[in-house]
Protein backbone atom coordinates (compact mmCIF):
# COMPACT_ATOMS: atom_id res chain seq x y z
CA UNK A 1 0.00 0.00 0.00
CA UNK A 2 2.81 2.40 0.72
CA UNK A 3 4.34 1.86 -2.72
CA UNK A 4 1.10 2.87 -4.44
CA UNK A 5 0.90 5.91 -2.19
CA UNK A 6 4.48 6.90 -3.09
CA UNK A 7 3.82 6.40 -6.83
CA UNK A 8 0.70 8.60 -6.69
CA UNK A 9 2.52 11.21 -4.63
CA UNK A 10 5.38 11.37 -7.16
CA UNK A 11 2.93 11.54 -10.03
CA UNK A 12 1.02 14.48 -8.55
CA UNK A 13 4.24 16.27 -7.53
CA UNK A 14 5.52 15.96 -11.09
CA UNK A 15 2.23 17.36 -12.38
CA UNK A 16 2.47 20.32 -10.01
CA UNK A 17 6.10 20.93 -10.94
CA UNK A 18 5.27 20.89 -14.62
CA UNK A 19 2.28 23.20 -14.21
CA UNK A 20 4.06 25.72 -12.03
CA UNK A 21 7.53 25.87 -13.51
CA UNK A 22 7.68 24.38 -16.99
CA UNK A 23 4.45 25.55 -18.58
CA UNK A 24 4.65 28.81 -20.55
CA UNK A 25 3.57 31.90 -18.70
CA UNK A 26 0.63 33.85 -20.07
CA UNK A 27 1.11 37.58 -19.96
CA UNK A 28 -1.45 39.59 -18.05
CA UNK A 29 -1.21 42.49 -20.51
CA UNK A 30 -4.16 42.97 -22.77
CA UNK A 31 -3.21 41.82 -26.23
CA UNK A 32 -5.48 43.02 -29.02
CA UNK A 33 -3.79 41.16 -31.86
CA UNK A 34 -6.29 38.31 -31.88
CA UNK A 35 -9.39 40.46 -32.16
CA UNK A 36 -11.29 40.84 -35.42
CA UNK A 37 -13.72 43.59 -36.31
CA UNK A 38 -16.27 43.32 -39.08
CA UNK A 39 -17.84 46.37 -40.64
CA UNK A 40 -21.43 46.01 -41.73
CA UNK A 41 -21.78 47.16 -45.31
CA UNK A 42 -25.47 46.39 -45.65
CA UNK A 43 -28.60 47.72 -44.04
CA UNK A 44 -31.34 45.44 -42.73
CA UNK A 45 -34.42 45.08 -44.89
CA UNK A 46 -37.93 44.10 -43.94
CA UNK A 47 -39.19 40.87 -45.50
CA UNK A 48 -42.94 40.33 -45.71
CA UNK A 49 -44.86 37.13 -46.34
CA UNK A 50 -46.46 36.88 -49.76
CA UNK A 51 -49.51 34.65 -49.59
CA UNK A 52 -50.54 32.39 -52.47
CA UNK A 53 -53.81 33.04 -54.24
CA UNK A 54 -56.70 30.87 -53.02
CA UNK A 55 -57.05 29.12 -56.40
CA UNK A 56 -53.51 27.71 -56.29
CA UNK A 57 -54.05 26.42 -52.75
CA UNK A 58 -57.31 24.72 -53.76
CA UNK A 59 -55.66 23.03 -56.78
CA UNK A 60 -52.84 21.63 -54.67
CA UNK A 61 -55.37 20.24 -52.17
CA UNK A 62 -57.21 18.41 -54.98
CA UNK A 63 -54.01 16.82 -56.29
CA UNK A 64 -53.04 15.28 -52.93
CA UNK A 65 -54.30 11.74 -52.43
CA UNK A 66 -55.43 10.58 -49.00
CA UNK A 67 -53.15 8.10 -47.24
CA UNK A 68 -54.24 4.48 -47.36
CA UNK A 69 -54.49 2.84 -43.94
CA UNK A 70 -53.87 -0.89 -43.71
CA UNK A 71 -55.57 -2.65 -40.83
CA UNK A 72 -53.39 -5.08 -38.93
CA UNK A 73 -56.28 -6.80 -37.22
CA UNK A 74 -56.66 -7.26 -33.48
CA UNK A 75 -53.65 -6.75 -31.27
CA UNK A 76 -52.07 -10.13 -30.61
CA UNK A 77 -50.04 -9.22 -27.54
CA UNK A 78 -53.13 -8.47 -25.47
CA UNK A 79 -55.23 -11.28 -26.90
CA UNK A 80 -57.30 -8.97 -29.06
CA UNK A 81 -59.06 -7.21 -26.19
CA UNK A 82 -59.49 -3.49 -25.64
CA UNK A 83 -57.55 -1.61 -23.00
CA UNK A 84 -60.60 -1.36 -20.74
CA UNK A 85 -61.15 -5.11 -20.98
CA UNK A 86 -57.44 -5.71 -20.33
CA UNK A 87 -57.59 -3.74 -17.08
CA UNK A 88 -60.72 -5.60 -15.98
CA UNK A 89 -59.01 -8.94 -16.70
CA UNK A 90 -55.98 -7.83 -14.67
CA UNK A 91 -58.24 -6.76 -11.82
CA UNK A 92 -59.91 -10.19 -11.78
CA UNK A 93 -56.47 -11.95 -11.88
CA UNK A 94 -57.33 -13.68 -15.15
CA UNK A 95 -54.09 -12.79 -16.93
CA UNK A 96 -51.40 -15.48 -16.93
CA UNK A 97 -47.98 -14.21 -15.86
CA UNK A 98 -45.37 -15.80 -18.15
CA UNK A 99 -42.28 -13.66 -17.48
CA UNK A 100 -41.09 -10.74 -15.39
CA UNK A 101 -41.51 -7.21 -16.72
CA UNK A 102 -38.16 -5.35 -16.71
CA UNK A 103 -38.40 -1.83 -15.34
Amino acid sequence: MTTIFIVYLLYYLLNLFFDLFLSPKISTEENFEDEHFFAETFSPELITLEEKPQEAAADSAKEEKPAVVISSGPVSSSGGVSLKQLFSLAKDNLIEHTRAIPY
